[in-house]
């Protein structure tokens, strides 16, 4: 490891790089300049975009917008920066193209909701899981019933579980979806008071107004995933709340119980293998 990535794998060193020395960066090593021009202005574009009048979901689409458009093409943009400002930095630049790229969105197909690319290329049921839980904010439980009232195929709670991890696994390798996460995480404050029940709470069935035999196979089910979820450890139980309720990354799950990410990927998979076994 460089001398470089050294400084970058310490937050708080990375900080003496400046922009002048970021720019070239790009050239060299573009993920590396990535992950720290990521960490130095995400927090700074979101609220530049909420201080244009954007609501937070709005600020939010956006936001993943400009970053996919600031990285598109190996990064292209950020690499015709020649020059980081009269104090040393991209702020000035950055809200000429944020201003730019909002109106494009405006005037362009870009405006509506899109797939990010990984998720593009699952299939249809995984499409509409992810709408589902990143979007709407329904729980996996609620996202089940919504996909057999939509007449999906070979859907079960288990399954959702499974796609839900394959589409974590392939938002992990995107720089962009981290810091998403962070960012959705930043708005929450999780208490403690809260993590015990919150798992329930997260996983509770969604309220359509069933007529009665929709409600005794409602029932039945969250008596099903209530003694499934009962056997589960206390920190099993912490995991998929990080996990489903809250959207935390393996990164962000490990910072949170001070545990090695490798291990949080190993118990984070035994948990879902017992649950799926406690479900039948």
């Amino acid at each position: 490891m460089t001398e470089l990535e050294n400084t970058v794998a310490n937050p708080r060193e990375s900080e003496s790089i400046s922009d002048s020395e970021l720019l070239p960066l790009f050239h060299q090593k573009p993920e590396l300049a990535w992950r720290i021009f990521i960490d130095r202005y995400g927090d700074y574009l979101f609220s530049f975009l909420r201080s244009l009048g954007f609501d937070y979901d709005q600020a939010m689409d956006r936001f993943v917008y400009v970053c996919e458009k600031l990285s598109e093409k190996h990064w292209h943009r950020l690499k015709t920066v020649r020059y980081a400002g009269t104090y040393g930095e991209l702020k000035p630049w950055l809200r000429q193209v944020v201003n730019r790229l909002c109106i494009n969105w405006a005037w362009s197909e870009e405006g509506r909701k899109r797939l990010l690319k990984p998720i593009q290329r699952m299939g249809k049921r995984e499409h509409r899981i992810f709408e589902l839980f990143f979007w709407e904010g329904f729980s996996p439980t609620a996202v089940e019933e919504r996909l057999r009232l939509e007449h999906f195929d070979n859907v079960t709670l288990a399954a959702v579980f499974d796609a839900l991890e394959q589409i974590h696994e392939e938002l992990s390798e995107k720089k962009i979806w981290r810091l998403i996460s962070n960012l959705v995480r930043a708005q929450r404050t999780i208490a403690l008071e809260d993590i015990n029940g919150g798992i329930y709470a997260g996983l509770e069935p969604i309220d359509a107004a069933p007529n009665p035999e929709e409600s005794l196979v409602q029932e039945e089910r969250a008596r099903t995933l209530s003694s499934a979820l009962a056997v589960l450890s206390t920190q099993e139980m912490l995991l998929l709340q990080f996990r489903y309720d809250d959207g935390a990354t393996d990164e962000q799950i490990a910072a949170i119980l001070k545990l090695p990410v490798p291990d949080v990927r190993k118990s984070l998979k035994a948990a879902l293998a017992k649950l799926r076994t406690n479900l039948g």
